[in-house]
């Protein structure tokens, strides 16, 4: 069944550019000649062995590199440690300085991420260039009926958007939650993981793993056996995280903010 794409409403669609980025990339094409895109690696070698490192231990990465079984090629690094203090250096993401600790939480300590700066990182993920979709569409097949794939199709989005100024885009959030082990050494820790993507991130890239997506924005602990009031810590701990959410004014000037393209 082939779809017939329709832009309708154009006097009001998202999408208006309001100027050049000024995010770490264009920062850096100033520079063009000096910019190592693969700093703080020396070559783009041990960046794609640092890469296949990324689901292995501690432990295993070191035996790979005591063993030479790279035939001693790595020259950026000789160990996990080392690995990490390269990671650690990295011009681009968001750093492990980027959590916030909460001891307020029912049930332990709550840790989550500025929930603006998360989206303002996917937005500007290069790799997510040509997987944006910034206007509103209907999509149509050859007999006329409407079809609904990505979010920006829906009968929501279209709403929305007729109660905002034109050239505003929409960023729709999305977020995800689980269960998850941590350790068996203090005393079987569990915790749910709460992930963040945006709507106008294409539905395929989302789904994929490898392409990362989702970014991890809280880490909320989970009550022991037999605890009460469990519901309503959990859902106090991701309103703590998302409450910037909330103080958006969807008919307002909106927020000006680099986009990958």
């Amino acid at each position: 069944m082939r779809a017939h794409r329709q832009v309708v409403g154009v006097e009001n669609a998202g999408g208006k550019a309001y100027g050049k980025a000024t995010g770490l990339y264009n920062k850096h094409r100033k520079y063009s000649e000096q910019w190592n895109p693969l700093h703080s690696f020396q070559s783009a070698h041990d960046f794609q062995q640092s890469q296949s490192f990324s689901q292995q231990t501690k432990r295993s990465i070191d035996q790979h590199l005591r063993r030479g079984l790279d035939n001693f090629s790595i020259e950026s690094f000789q160990s996990a440690d080392a690995l990490r203090k390269l990671l650690s250096r990295l011009d681009f993401g968001l750093g492990n300085d980027s959590w916030i600790e909460d001891h307020s939480h029912l049930f332990g300590r709550l840790y989550y991420r500025d929930i603006f700066k998360c989206i303002q990182f996917l937005l500007a993920h290069l790799p997510f260039q040509a997987h944006l979709d910034f206007e509103l569409v209907r999509l149509a097949d050859s007999e006329s009926r409407r079809i609904y794939s990505e979010m920006n199709t829906g009968d929501w989005w279209w709403d929305t958007q007729d109660q905002l100024p034109a050239g505003v885009t929409i960023v729709s959030v999305i977020c995800a939650s689980d269960k998850t082990h941590l350790t068996n050494f203090l005393g079987n820790q569990h915790a749910w993981l709460l992930y963040l993507t945006i709507g106008i991130i294409r539905k395929d890239i989302r789904r994929t793993p490898k392409k990362r997506a989702f970014i991890l924005v809280g880490l909320i602990p989970c009550p022991r056996k037999g605890a009460k009031n469990t519901d309503e810590a959990w859902h106090s701990a991701v309103g703590t995280v998302l409450s910037p959410l909330q103080n958006v004014d969807i008919t307002g000037p909106g927020l000006t903010w680099d986009c990958a393209d």
